[in-house]
């Protein structure tokens, strides 16, 4: 409800169409999830009535809008089932998984449309780094998840336990059969996954059955468009979401929503998108203001950082996989491995991992015994081949500016010279770098 598409509806959007609004029935559940199934595995049980009950009335508008997303999605979604020979009913999966939310995420790991993890993405070809997710990629992603689920099948001969691997991984499954006896069933294996997957499988009977029989029940869909004709547009430099928002006179979350695979805080060098229409006043824009400057300068100002490499432990927590681990530290599954002697993907709750990690962290700062020395000092690096001269801060300068001044000197040589940072105030004293 707090997504983009939603947030742009006009506020009679949700509250038109209610109709006639009908209590779920959930005598003979079992036998009417059947039904509107037509031949693939589903099942009831308390929780599944929980949920029908709690979207069929209480959250009756949440589901109205949910309705809205599917129906806009269920065409592609059908097409790359058709094209595998898959059952029609997987297009469900989704409206459980995500809510039909691309930019979705989990604590787990997952993320997008169909919540696919860090390591099924990158096997299935997807890219996944700290500034672009594919996962977030509704077509791409569906694509993967297709074949994903496809291989899966192969793999149990079993729609049942394909769809329980896919929902909450293959290790869960194979948790709740050990602890069954090797049992197969959606009933009574679910009960056993982890905290984070439980709910999946009983909300995703619900969702069958309201969609199925939403006239019956009087559940218009609304009107939901999410996604929209846009411009591409190409930018040189990286540029902060809010810089270009702001320009563009549109909302970041606007922003985010036509360039939902962008997941940094910068919008990268290279093509991204923007509402149609805009992108010829982008361009007159980005070349009459120079925008990438125009970023530059509202970014933060650079803070002398140096790298430092550390390890650290990290205790495996239940529903913990090496991909989520690897992308929250931002190393690769591959490097995990071989710092802990790992032969496969498989770990185990409570095992301790070692974790090398690279960080920048400010330079060490010292005390300054001198009033006229600068305030904010960190430890000088001199360079010998260098003389200086010295120039007292005016009211206005900064480093940028003051370098300006001075041919062949710049903010950064200024900054190692005197072993500050860019945070200067006028009547410091400052070196000036300068060639014999």
């Amino acid at each position: 409800m707090r997504t983009w598409p939603v947030q742009a509806l006009p506020p009679s959007a949700l509250s038109a169409g209610h109709g006639v609004v009908r209590a779920v029935d959930s005598d003979h559940l079992y036998e009417k999830i059947q039904q509107d199934a037509a031949g693939f595995p589903v099942f009831a049980d308390s929780a599944v009535i929980r949920y029908a009950d709690l979207y069929g009335q209480p959250k009756r508008e949440e589901f109205r809008v949910l309705l809205g997303m599917a129906q806009a999605y269920f065409p592609m979604i059908e097409k790359a089932l058709r094209r595998e020979g898959l059952p029609e009913q997987l297009k469900y999966l989704p409206m459980a998984l995500s809510a039909m939310n691309t930019r979705a995420g989990s604590t787990t790991g997952e993320a997008g449309l169909w919540m696919l993890t860090y390591p099924v993405a990158v096997r299935y070809g997807l890219t996944v780094s700290a500034e672009v997710d594919e996962r977030r990629n509704d077509v791409k992603s569906t694509m993967v998840a297709v074949r994903y689920l496809k291989d899966l099948h192969a793999r149990y001969n079993d729609w049942q336990l394909a769809v329980m691997a896919f929902t909450c991984g293959p290790a869960n499954v194979a948790r709740a059969q050990d602890r069954t006896d090797g049992m197969s069933t959606y009933r009574l294996l679910y009960p056993y996954f982890d905290d984070a997957h439980r709910e999946v499988l009983p909300t995703l009977m619900a969702f069958i059955h309201l969609t199925a029989r939403a006239a019956e029940l009087g559940i218009t869909a609304v009107d939901v468009r999410p996604w929209g004709s846009v411009d591409t547009v190409l930018t040189e430099e990286a540029m902060p979401f809010p810089l270009v928002a702001s320009v563009m006179e549109m909302s970041t979350e606007q922003l985010r929503h036509l360039n939902p695979v962008l997941c940094g805080d910068l919008i990268p060098a290279g093509p991204f998108f923007l509402p149609a229409g805009t992108g010829q006043r982008f361009t007159r824009l980005s070349d009459s203001l120079e925008q990438a400057s125009v970023a530059k300068a509202l970014l933060p100002e650079a803070v002398p950082t140096v790298d430092v490499d550390r390890s650290i432990h990290y205790r495996v927590r239940s529903g913990d996989n090496l991909g989520a681990i690897a992308q929250k530290f931002h190393v690769t599954v591959s490097q995990l491995k071989s710092w802990n002697g790992l032969r496969s993907d498989r770990i185990n709750a409570g095992r301790q991992l070692v974790i090398h990690v690279r960080t920048k962290v400010p330079r060490t700062t010292v005390p300054d015994p001198d009033a006229d020395s600068p305030t904010n000092s960190v430890v000088p690096r001199k360079d010998p081949t260098y003389g200086t001269r010295s120039y007292t801060v005016q009211s206005g300068d900064s480093l940028y500016s003051i370098a300006e001044r001075f041919p062949g000197v710049s903010a950064t040589d200024l900054m190692r010279v005197n072993g500050i940072t860019a945070a200067i105030k006028p009547g410091q004293r400052i070196e000036i770098p300068a060639h014999p």
